[in-house]
């Protein structure tokens, strides 16, 4: 699912456990402490997985468009990459209204996965 993607260092920073009041999941902090973002091809899109010591800074940009959400990464293309306060992954244009957000999986690690089949079913 990650053959084609170039991962950061990993993160060695202090964790940060919530952003604009949502927690974090621990499989998403486990998963940057290992890579710390990235980016690559996952066959049907671009995918920029932000560096973790940039996600508030980047998120204060989002708080007051996405209140149940915030935002790790991209495509590059006007399409951002996300998490709501239930754990799930969704994929939300990058004017950026919850009334066009759509949850499109549960794991990071199935991430280029989900947006794949994303993509294919547009």
């Amino acid at each position: 699912m990650w053959a084609k993607f170039d991962f950061n260092d990993p993160y060695e920073g202090e964790i940060i456990e919530s952003i604009n009041n949502i927690p974090i999941p621990v499989e998403y902090i486990d998963f940057m402490k290992k890579h710390n973002g990235g980016e690559g091809d996952t066959g049907k899109s671009w995918l920029l997985l932000y560096p973790f010591e940039e996600l508030v800074e980047i998120n204060e940009d989002y708080q007051e468009y996405l209140k149940d959400g915030f935002i790790i990464g991209s495509n590059g293309g006007g399409e951002l990459f996300g998490i709501n306060g239930d754990g799930k992954y969704f994929i939300v244009p990058d004017i950026v209204e919850e009334e066009y957000l759509t949850v499109i999986g549960n794991s990071i690690e199935n991430l280029p996965e989900d947006i794949n089949r994303y993509w294919s079913n547009q």
